[in-house]
């Protein structure tokens, strides 16, 4: 009973009905993709770094230029790194060399590029990366610098386009040997949205499908916020709502990165402390934080410890954004008794 009053406490926050996205296709386009939907899985990572000599890392990454949901019942054309939002996380070490293959998928209409902010060199990489629809190109940079950072194409000298339409992701650069191990890792992207016109049936894209309202965009007026690419990617069990999660006891890590364009994310998990917080150098970090800011075009690594079981939600902490998707669960299972001299009562006692 207080997993459904918390249930509906989140929906009470998002002001509206979760709906169950269909599991089936819409018809396609020419050369369009159309997945159900483009929403990341959060336990979708790359596995913990554990060896302490700098290798040769090749990543390769796909742009897909895609027509999915991005809320229920709004069609959007969405461009993507390997088709979601965001793109994949990219984890290398301390001294590797990151070669990077980057394939413009032929059924594509956009150029695409990549500017990982990880690289340093002109554009992070963009300026040697540009391709046309078929075509590939290969970049390598060496990681000098440990720490947290935004990916993102920035092809056509208009960064903000291409964000906007969803292509942006994470690396993370570790120091040697790899971060303190944890129990649970996740990870998560935020991104206002701004596809309130409906495509003029250029590109081939149908006229009952959304794209950028570039006038919207230009003065920075979201209607919709997403993690992880649906306004419920991280709410609704249909999607991904059922799957952060932890037990008691467990010491969790989240990675984070808000793509924007526009907006910066105030993240916070109500009901929790982060016991560290760090952007750059692990030794940088900071403790006891509540609510961190992370601006756009950055990232941000969350540590935290989950003593007390329960549901907890995950939000953009600027509250206006959670009725349009800055929203979702975090669980964390019991596994011995309620601990009471933490938190009193038990939120289980006082259902009926």
């Amino acid at each position: 009973m207080a997993t459904l009053a918390l249930r509906t406490f989140f929906f009470m926050l998002v002001a509206t009905v979760v709906l169950v996205l269909p599991l089936k296709s819409v018809q396609s386009a020419p050369e369009i993709l159309y997945p159900p939907y483009a929403a990341k899985d959060p336990t979708d990572l790359p596995p913990p770094i554990k060896r302490k000599k700098p290798k040769t890392v090749t990543v390769d990454l796909i742009a897909e230029e895609v027509i999915t949901e991005i809320e229920p019942g709004k069609k959007a054309w969405v461009w993507t790194f390997n088709g979601t939002v965001p793109g994949p996380m990219i984890r290398v070490m301390e001294g590797d060399t990151v070669v990077i293959n980057l394939t413009n998928d032929l059924g594509n209409e956009e150029p695409h590029n990549i500017d990982l902010h990880a690289a340093m060199g002109p554009g992070g990489g963009a300026v040697v990366t540009n391709v046309e629809p078929g075509e590939t190109r290969t970049f390598s940079f060496k990681a000098v610098r440990q720490g947290s950072y935004i990916y993102h194409c920035a092809a056509e000298g208009m960064p903000w386009e291409h964000v906007a339409y969803g292509m942006f992701g994470m690396i993370v650069v570790e120091p040697k040997g790899g971060l303190k191990k944890v129990d649970r890792e996740f990870y998560i992207g935020q991104s206002d949205w701004y596809h309130d016109a409906l495509s003029d049936g250029a590109h081939g894209i149908p006229t009952d499908v959304y794209v950028l309202d570039e006038e919207k965009a230009g003065e920075e007026h979201s209607s919709l916020f997403t993690f992880n690419g649906h306004k419920y990617a991280l709410a609704d069990p249909a999607l991904y709502g059922e799957t952060i999660r932890a037990e008691q006891h467990d010491k969790v890590r989240f990675f984070f990165v808000t793509g924007g364009p526009n907006i910066g994310s105030n993240w916070h998990i109500i009901g929790t402390i982060f016991d560290k917080v760090y952007t750059g150098h692990v030794k940088d970090a900071t403790r006891n934080e509540e609510t961190v800011y992370v601006p756009p075009g950055s990232a941000t690594v969350f540590e935290l410890s989950t003593p007390v079981p329960g549901e907890f939600l995950i939000v953009d902490h600027a509250l206006f954004r959670v009725p349009k998707g800055a929203g979702g669960l975090m669980h964390v299972d019991q596994v011995e008794d309620w601990p009471d001299d933490l938190y009193s009562p038990n939120p289980a006692e006082l259902m009926p």
